[in-house]
């Protein structure tokens, strides 16, 4: 036993010795003054330049795609709604037998496209378009309420007349998509 004890020893003291040279060795200090390599510094900014121009045209083009894709849908969705409202609308002001089941018809194609869009509307969507068409939605769900309700006249085309403005600004905010 008392040799494994030596043989230890020896081995700590050994480890500890070449330790000892390798700190001394690391610790030796270089003359002189840090520069800069130009040419690596160049290259280096190149890339690094080079590399945010493409990642803001990436998002630019995320953002383009997503608007298109958010003003398909309101185009879609707006087309719809008005078509089955418009319906309702002519059955209403002939007393026509079928007025109650255009009115459904036309809650739920309202809030089918308010649904539509509002899926659409994706964070990637530009900021001002992405405003009006949550605007569009909103004001779409309360003309359906509204037209679910039955509500009288007077508060129905309040309603039709704030849907109207909301949706126009919009279209004209969608025009360029």
């Amino acid at each position: 036993m008392r040799r494994l004890e030596r043989v230890g020893l020896t081995a700590a003291t050994a480890a500890t010795a070449i330790g000892v040279l390798f700190v001394g060795a690391c610790s030796t200090q270089v003359e002189g003054t840090a520069e800069v390599n130009r040419t690596d510094l160049a290259a280096y900014q190149s890339d690094v330049t080079a590399s945010s121009i493409a990642a803001s045209s990436s998002r630019a083009a995320a953002a383009q795609a997503a608007t298109e894709s958010a003003c398909d849908a309101f185009f879609a969705a707006n087309e719809s709604s008005v078509g089955t409202f418009n319906a309702y609308i002519e059955a209403s002001n002939n007393n026509a037998p079928d007025t109650n089941p255009k009115a459904d018809a036309a809650v739920t194609t309202l809030r089918a496209g308010a649904q539509s869009v509002d899926r659409a509307l994706t964070t990637q969507v530009e900021s001002d378009v992405a405003q009006k068409l949550r605007a569009y939605r909103d004001d779409t769900n309360a003309l359906a309420g509204t037209l679910e309700r039955r509500a009288d006249t007077d508060t129905l085309n309040a309603a039709i007349d704030k849907f109207n403005n909301t949706k126009n600004a919009a279209r004209d905010s969608c025009r360029a998509y």
